[in-house]
């Protein structure tokens, strides 16, 4: 009984020995790190807390969060804490802190304490981790490490719990449930026809306490949203269709974890020294905990590649707790060996390996606390540091704009949080049909279809303002329909001054007209036009285009829309498009300026279609009308 007490005594100050080493960090480093991604969820958990329910946009019931249980956790310790980025660093710091402790106790009874310490203390220390505070990544890979160890302890009930809950905290933890429950099946096949009696007992425990939260959760989400699923998959692989990824440019997973190596050695070439202690710690002796963590890593990564997801720097943390798993059975191994060889001073030589890592570590937050201070150009794994440019912009649009406006942006996370307003974005997060436009290759859809109130834009220094890969500027739709009315900048933000623009032009509703008309393999189905006619002074026009695909497309192709006989003048647009995920029935819109002196009566509207460089097919499908301005 004494025996068992001072053991958990000692387990206590093992575990707020590593949460105080994480306060320390985030106290001494951390504490102002913003990540835009995680005001997301903030905006999710304060709708939650404030009755509206489990959405961005109140009055849009779409499940497009990942994270839904961490979002109603923040949400209910709002009422505590209604700071929610203090709120969202402390359950970040903790579950660092836990991480740490569980390492700790899923290394082999037979390695070294030292090395336990050590372990941990890597893991606490570990930069991936810290720089995706506030989201819940470090929460849920907690999860799955406590549920790995209370398997470990023979608590199938509560290791169950805990991955069911990992996974509503984010469905990636659906992988390592699942490496747990063929573990706990390979241990009950291994006892079958032993005198063990109730073999079946620790799987069936495991899968019951594992599908209950679920269960609810399902049953919940399905009667609220209409499916238990997120729409935010769809979004991420259709920003991969187009190349855009959270660390450059048609940047692939495998790409991503390189780029992430890459800048880790950068900030400290005594990494290398951890990469060889991995590489050591595959040549050690694994146990069944060791195991599960070390292929839930690989198998995370794997999936990712497969799935073709759009990288950010947190998809890799599981990739973590196996490195450091496996980093210090590379320090064992380095003990062992050398010490049957009775090499003098072997423990200091792998003491001072040991250490050559935490200095590493120690170099990684010293070049992120430099960056929080000063800025820099960008990297992977290094703050971008957007949050006081962002803050502004948001609480400007707050205090200035009407409640029931619309905002279209592209970074979601800080400016909507502050802002308050009915948001939208071109890159899918929020809206199912943004990203089905998206992974059609089709952005500008989203700029004339949802013709938001005020738009925000950020640029590079000296950069031309684009959507995307669209040169936004030079658009005459856009010119004709905005202007900029305050700019808003931080000389540490790397990607520049932020601009917001207001429409100044209305935005009349479409009015359909009946069509029916083959191109080829593109049929259309529909067309809608602005319901107010045009002035002969000149105005902007919106065109929606229903299509249907009943044939072979070419890879490429062009569409144009054009309002005809204008007085020798010609108003349209022109775009290319990559087809190789049309399919079924969508839409696209279309945005031109008709200039002044155009003679009051009705034009028709000419759509082209072909392959990318000719030739076309010419139909006149529509009508668009001008009258005398007022």
């Amino acid at each position: 009984m004494v025996k068992q007490f001072t053991n958990r005594n000692r387990q206590l100050v093992l575990l707020a020995g590593y949460l105080c080493v994480a306060i320390v960090i985030w106290l001494t480093v951390m504490s102002e790190f913003r990540l835009d991604d995680s005001f997301i969820t903030y905006r999710y958990s304060r709708n939650f807390a404030q009755g509206l329910g489990l959405v961005y946009n109140a009055g849009d019931n779409v499940l497009s969060t990942t994270a839904p249980l961490y979002a109603m956790l923040l949400g209910a310790l709002s009422l505590i804490i209604p700071d929610y980025h203090l709120l969202g660093s402390l359950i970040g710091l903790l579950s660092i802190g836990t991480g740490g402790w569980l390492i700790y106790n899923l290394l082999p009874k037979r390695i070294a304490e030292p090395i336990h310490l050590w372990g941990g203390l890597v893991y606490v220390m570990s930069s991936p981790l810290w720089l995706a505070l506030g989201m819940e990544t470090a929460f849920w890979i907690m999860l799955v490490l406590a549920a790995v160890w209370l398997v470990q302890q023979q608590r199938y009930a509560g290791a169950g719990l805990a991955i069911g809950i990992a996974a509503l905290a984010r469905p990636d933890a659906v992988l390592p449930a699942g490496l747990l429950g063929f573990a706990l099946i390979v241990q009950s096949v291994n006892v079958v026809g032993t005198t063990a009696s109730r073999w079946w007992r620790p799987l069936v425990t495991f899968a019951a306490a594992l599908l209950i939260p679920l269960a609810l959760f399902g049953v919940w989400a399905y009667a609220t949203y209409g499916s238990p699923f997120p729409v935010t998959l769809g979004a991420k692989n259709a920003q991969a269709v187009l190349g855009i990824t959270g660390m450059g440019v048609n940047v692939n997973v495998w790409e991503g974890l390189r780029l992430i190596l890459r800048s880790l050695m950068t900030q400290s070439p005594l990494y290398i020294a951890l990469a060889l202690l991995v590489l050591f710690g595959l040549a050690n002796r694994f146990d069944r905990a060791v195991l599960v963590i070390v292929a839930w890593g690989g198998l995370h990564l794997l999936a990712y590649i497969i799935m073709k997801i759009a990288p950010y720097r947190w998809y890799y943390a599981p990739l973590v707790p196996g490195a450091v798993l496996l980093a210090a059975l590379g320090l064992d191994y380095l003990t062992r060996r050398l010490s049957v060889r009775g090499i003098r001073l072997a423990g200091v030589l792998v003491g001072a390996i040991a250490v050559f890592p935490l200095i590493a570590q120690l170099s990684s937050f010293g070049e992120i606390s430099q960056r929080i201070q000063s800025g820099g150009s960008v990297d992977v794994m290094l703050p971008i540091v957007d949050w006081k440019a962002y803050r502004e912009t948001g609480e400007w649009l707050e205090q200035n704009t009407p409640q029931d406006a619309t905002v279209g942006v592209a970074e979601v996370g800080q400016i909507g949080f502050y802002a308050r307003r009915y948001m939208t974005d071109y890159l899918g997060l929020l809206q199912p049909d943004v990203a089905a436009g998206l992974k059609r290759d089709d952005f500008y859809s989203w700029l004339v279809g949802y013709a938001p109130d005020y738009l925000v834009f950020q640029r590079f220094r000296g950069a031309a303002l684009v959507l995307y890969n669209y040169v936004i500027q030079d658009d005459p739709w856009f010119n004709a329909n905005y202007q900029p009315v305050v700019e808003f900048d931080d000389p540490r933000y790397s990607s520049g001054p932020v601009t917001i623009f207001e429409r100044i032009l209305p935005k009349p509703p479409v009015t359909p007209q009946p069509v029916q008309t083959d191109f080829n393999g593109l049929r259309l189905v529909g067309i809608a036009t602005e319901a107010d006619p045009i002035p002969t002074d000149g105005g902007a026009v919106r065109v929606r285009l229903d299509w249907e695909v009943v044939g072979l497309l070419p890879d490429e192709l062009h569409i144009a829309v054009k309002g005809l006989d204008m007085g020798g003048k010609n108003p349209g647009f022109d775009g290319d498009y990559r087809t190789p995920n049309w399919h079924g029935r969508f839409s696209t819109w279309h945005g031109f300026v008709v200039p002044s002196g155009v003679t009051p009566g009705d034009y028709t509207l000419l759509v082209a279609v072909g392959p990318k460089g000719g030739p076309y097919l010419e139909q006149g499908v529509g009508t668009l009308k001008v009258a005398r301005a007022p």
